[in-house]
């Protein structure tokens, strides 16, 4: 059975605001940061972070990775619970991180990225070129920095935070900048370390990309976690749907009867009429929708000689599920979502 390699317990954290007064010039308060966080990273999994902006992402993560000490709470780390005053530099060689955009630039190479990095942690040098090659950066090991594509300088950032072979990696925003080959590429390698028994946490706003690779979500807002497990599940807890929409010129008299000749008469379906269409939405199945059962449904209307002028699957994004999840409106969240930067770091 998969193991927890960290636990967090009713953890706070909360950033010092420097707050000058007469007799106290460094006084501080609490400001911005996360409360009440309990989560569990498991060998072999991969868990996806995700939220707006300001939602304590970054605040989480560098918690997550010792950057950072909790103000109460607990922290248990391989069956050991740590002290909060200090985190020891053992937990933290178990903990490797790939933080948001960095940029790798200049004549330096992959190689004598990576060799300075294991002269640095005192590692043995003589399989650098092995390291990088799992990475997808072996035929790009002795290119310079400033020749390398978006695709290269993450899996470079990911090569770092694999020195060491740490059992727990922190990612944020990886998938950025990346066009979808290379984003294909990034998701097999994370699998690959996945079943090799590392626990990975993602953070991102990209769900269509954590969805297929993640084991399950944990969303965040005003640094609290609101909801968190297999996504599917939450989909289904605040009934939100992945619709297939199809759209007719005039009303279909016996729906039910072709759609039970087909097989599907146990669709979950809604009706809507109107003067100039009529349109059937059809839920999502467990899993969504492949194409197959698609292209048989669209079958099953053009087999009766009744044609769709429109089929769409709609697409459900971060900011549908966040907004149900929230309770907040649809708007504000795709404009949190759209800032730059985070606010609650």
């Amino acid at each position: 059975m998969a193991k927890a390699l960290l636990e967090l317990n009713e953890v706070d954290y909360h950033h010092k605001i420097l707050l000058p007064k007469v007799f106290n010039p460094l006084n501080r308060v609490k400001g911005l940061g996360i409360e009440k966080i309990s989560l569990s990273l498991i060998s072999g999994n991969i868990i996806g972070l995700v939220g707006p902006n300001g939602a304590g992402k970054t605040t989480l993560m560098k918690l997550l990775a010792g950057l950072l000490i909790p103000d109460d709470g607990e922290i248990i780390f391989n069956g050991k619970k740590l002290e909060n005053k200090q985190r020891p530099n053992w937990s933290k060689k178990m903990i490797g991180m790939m933080p948001e955009n960095i940029h790798w630039y200049g004549t330096s190479t992959p190689f004598k990225v990576i060799e300075r990095l294991f002269t640095i942690r005192n590692m043995k040098n003589n399989n650098i070129e092995k390291f990088l090659d799992f990475v997808g950066l072996g035929i790009k090991a002795h290119d310079s920095l400033d020749s390398l594509s978006q695709g290269m300088h993450q899996r470079l950032s990911l090569a770092c935070a694999l020195i060491g072979s740490p059992e727990i990696l922190l990612l944020d925003e990886p998938m950025n900048g990346l066009d979808p080959v290379a984003r294909e590429a990034f998701a097999g390698v994370l699998k690959n370390l996945a079943k090799q028994g590392k626990a990975i946490l993602i953070s991102s706003h990209q769900l269509a990309e954590l969805e297929r690779m993640v084991d399950s979500v944990i969303l965040m807002h005003n640094g609290e976690i609101i909801e968190k497990g297999n996504l599917e599940n939450i989909r289904k807890k605040y009934g939100i749907h992945n619709d297939l929409v199809l759209k007719f010129p005039k009303e279909i008299k016996n729906l039910e009867n072709i759609l039970s000749k087909a097989n599907f008469e146990n669709l979950n379906y809604k009706i809507f009429k109107t003067d100039d269409d009529f349109t059937i939405k059809i839920n999502s199945p467990k899993g969504g929708w492949d194409n197959k059962t698609k292209q048989e449904i669209l079958q099953c209307f053009i087999s009766n000689d009744i044609i769709p002028f429109d089929f769409t699957s709609q697409k459900i994004e971060l900011v549908e599920i966040l907004s149900a999840v929230t309770g907040l409106d649809v708007d504000k969240v795709g404009m949190s979502l759209r800032e730059k930067g985070d606010n609650n770091e």
